[in-house]
């Protein structure tokens, strides 16, 4: 995507934001570009997406309704919309099937420029999810890019693992290593080999931490919001 388009499509993100700005948080590549781009160290790997994916109130969703034509997608518990040409998925509280339940996703969300994001630790859990459901596609490869991404803005700010542990199993830990394994490193570091060992690593160190998280069982507070039992991922 060029970079007038891309613009348009942030200022059709920043338009749902200044409808719903508690209600309304983005996941997705969208997610991962704002952290990405917010922080010095990852600003020039942040990666721009064609589309945008938020995660939405059901009180909130009611007044979507209103506004927005939507569409229904019942086999992936999502609608679309479309906003100045630019796709959204959107994912409604209690009624999609995301692996992290809406509360936990907006009760530790941040903000960008007024634009709500999921944290670091919700986001990685979906975008693993995407990247399971999409493994050996195109997309399936930015979701790996974007799984190192999440993993070096939590290397600067720091990463909750147990909150990300308790939505993981074992199967999660070996899709993490399997990207850890990959050529995504290279790819990011756009073939140097010293800076691509360097990001392995701490990608490498990320994942260890959330597997010592998971093996230790350790407890985090509860949410409210329905089961948070492994289910799909999120479309972007």
């Amino acid at each position: 995507m060029n970079t007038d388009d891309f613009r348009r499509l942030i200022g059709a993100c920043s338009e749902v934001a200044e409808m719903f700005p508690d209600g309304a948080v983005f996941i997705g590549g969208i997610a991962v570009y704002l952290h990405a781009i917010n922080h010095d160290t990852t600003k020039s790997l942040a990666e721009t997406t064609h589309d945008a994916d938020f995660y939405i109130s059901l009180a909130d969703m009611g007044d979507l309704r209103d506004i927005e034509e939507l569409t229904p997608n019942r086999q992936l518990s999502k609608h679309q919309m479309f906003k100045h040409s630019f796709e959204f998925d959107i994912y409604t509280e209690r009624h999609s099937s995301l692996s992290v339940p809406y509360d936990a996703v907006a009760a530790n969300s941040v903000v960008y420029d007024r634009m709500r994001v999921a944290a670091l630790e919700e986001l990685l859990v979906l975008k693993l999810r995407a990247y399971e459901d999409r493994f050996g596609t195109v997309k399936g490869e930015k979701d790996a890019r974007d799984l190192m991404r999440i993993a070096l803005v939590a290397h600067q700010l720091g990463f909750a693992a147990p909150r990300a542990a308790q939505y993981l199993g074992d199967e999660d830990i070996a899709a993490l290593r399997r990207v850890e394994r990959s050529s995504t490193a290279a790819e990011l570091a756009g073939g140097n080999a010293q800076q691509a060992k360097q990001l392995r690593q701490q990608f490498a160190a990320f994942v260890t931490a959330i597997q010592a998280s998971l093996q230790c069982g350790e407890s985090v507070a509860p949410t409210t919001s329905a089961t948070a039992d492994k289910k799909s991922g999120l479309g972007r």
